[in-house]
């Protein structure tokens, strides 16, 4: 993820002074504040009228090549479709459900066959049916290295692309990529890989008409891009608003959604957005730092006229340590203190106001196939204290973050219960992108030790919390603590392979439970966002991926 709230490759890279606001996103278990009705409380929607929702940043991208940020993807939710959509159950997990596909099948998960609904439309003044070569047009387009997606990533695993999702030929393109007839689109992998489908709702796979981008431009496609969803995009004034208005021909009456406009101003000031919230100008807000307590206690909280409430979100935020360093690498004993002396309490109830809940394992409750306390080294810092004073003397640690508030005082507080248990940590912050580039040498230069990092799902699957961090292949630029583990590699890519889903899960949490042995990596905290919200508003959801479905919500 990129700043403030972005999402690309994962990564999050929430600035700090957002963490502390509680933009934090997590595991499932939300809690509410007030005594008044939920937002999706009360009488029956109808349509009409104007939902006010902010924008933290001006996005980098609201078309499928690029949206990679959490604001961009926010607004491509609304006006874009794929073969699936995430869809969250009765048990409070996300899974991916058929959208512009009616159905879809495999005999190996290495060769696909989605068969395509019809009577799906682009929006105007495109106004034609989707087929499934629209789907090879686009997928090549975002996977041609020319074309510069930060997230052709999520196409990797399809016959032509190499690892990060780029075509290994380009004047071949996508071979695994097939119409077979408009309403038949065939896939072919690289590898079997049974979850592929899951992938497939991010929206750089989504459906949009690459003959139209390139009768007007790829710049004015960017700015007012065309897909299949129930909104479409008015206006993108840079630095001051998107505006989406309701789509009139959409295909899915069902989900046509209710209001006729949706406001997005583009406030970067938390404070801003909510005073402007308090105004009623605005009818969703962030909270500043350290007013997530004043703000459950509001008086229009409690009376019901707004709504605070910790909403669940698929995200995890860690403590890496570089493998290959001479320190830790072979140093189990060192890193199981390390782990037991890593004091998430303080951080949640001191640091992140309470919003974020301990993290017990690499994989964030709300995924199918969660399993709670995985990790075998819990919080003992008396442990850890015996631990590091049998070890001998040990070198002075280095713990590295990116450069903001935020992770400083986490840090921080992280310094003081490794201190108490014997260790000598020394803190040094570097900007975002200096950051990364110095975590990816590894042991160069000047050779990382221990840092922050967190990861967001780009799809709801314990694959995507577990290949792109910890497979030997991934690590060094995944979770970047360099860990490699054969055994781990073995179960992961059999689970991939494996269609059983109760059998895939269980291989997962086998490699899950042997990296967490291995310690690569301390779980700090599982995210949540906290948002409050005006109940003028009926059928608000912030989902565990972090989109707000605009076409449920209508004006009270």
């Amino acid at each position: 993820m990129k700043k403030p709230t972005t999402r690309w490759r994962g990564l999050v890279i929430l600035a700090g002074v957002l963490i502390i606001a509680g933009l934090l996103l997590g595991a499932c278990g939300s809690s509410s504040s007030g005594g008044g009705a939920s937002p999706s409380a009360a009488s029956s929607p109808k349509p009409g009228g104007t939902y006010n929702f902010p924008l933290t940043a001006n996005p980098v991208s609201i078309a499928p090549v690029n949206a990679q940020e959490s604001e961009g993807m926010q607004v491509a939710h609304q006006v874009f479709e794929g073969l699936v959509k995430y869809q969250m159950n009765d048990k409070g997990e996300m899974g991916a459900v058929p959208n512009i596909a009616e159905s879809w099948d495999t005999t190996d998960s290495q060769t696909w066959t989605f068969h395509l609904k019809k009577g799906v439309m682009f929006q105007a003044p495109v106004s034609r049916e989707v087929t499934a070569q629209d789907f090879v047009n686009g997928w090549n387009y975002v996977t041609d290295p020319k074309n510069q997606s930060y997230v052709s990533y999520i196409l990797a695993p399809v016959e032509g692309s190499d690892d990060g999702g780029y075509q290994v030929d380009p004047k071949k393109g996508l071979t695994g990529v097939t119409a077979i007839d408009p309403y038949t689109l065939q896939v072919k992998l690289r590898y079997p890989f049974s979850e592929f489908y899951m992938t497939l709702g991010h929206t750089v796979a989504s459906a949009w008409p690459v003959d139209y981008m390139k009768q007007v431009g790829a710049k004015a496609f960017g700015l007012k891009p065309i897909g299949t969803g129930p909104y479409m995009v008015e206006s993108w004034k840079a630095n001051q608003a998107v505006e989406l208005v309701k789509n009139p021909s959409y295909w899915n009456k069902d989900a046509a959604g209710y209001v006729d406009n949706i406001h997005m101003p583009i406030i970067p000031e938390s404070q801003t957005v909510w005073l402007e919230f308090q105004k009623g100008s605005l009818d969703y807000s962030v909270v500043p730092p350290g007013q997530v307590a004043a703000a459950e206690a509001n008086p229009k909280v409690k009376s019901g006229e707004w709504s605070a409430k910790k909403w669940p979100n698929l995200a995890i935020y860690f403590i890496g340590m570089n493998m290959t360093d001479k320190t830790l690498g072979t140093n189990l004993d060192l890193r199981k203190a390390i782990a037991e002396s890593t004091d998430a309490t303080n951080v949640i109830n001191i640091v992140n106001e309470g919003v974020s809940l301990p993290a017990t394992g690499y994989i964030p409750e709300g995924i199918p196939g969660y399993r709670a306390d995985q990790s075998p080294y819990k919080y003992n810092p008396e442990d850890a204290k015996t631990i590091i004073a049998g070890l001998g003397t040990i070198p002075t640690l280095n713990y590295w973050y990116n450069t903001d508030e935020g992770h400083q005082k986490i840090g921080e507080v992280l310094q003081a219960g490794w201190t108490a248990a014997g260790l000598d940590i020394k803190l040094s912050n570097f900007e975002w992108s200096t950051f990364l580039d110095k975590l990816s040498k590894g042991n160069q230069g000047s050779g990382s030790q221990m840092f922050r990092m967190g990861w967001i799902g780009d799809y709801p699957s314990m694959d995507n919390f577990l290949y792109p961090l910890f497979q030997s292949s991934q690590a060094r630029t995944g979770s970047y603590t360099f860990y490699s583990n054969t055994q781990v590699d073995a179960l992961l890519q059999q689970a991939r392979s494996t269609v059983d889903a109760q059998q895939r899960y269980s291989l997962y949490a086998q490699a899950e439970k042997l990296i967490l042995t291995d310690m690569p990596a301390v779980p700090l905290y599982y995210y949540r966002d906290f948002r409050v919200v005006n109940n003028r508003i009926g059928g608000f959801v912030f989902n565990p991926m972090g989109f707000v479905d605009m076409w449920t919500v209508w004006v009270k």
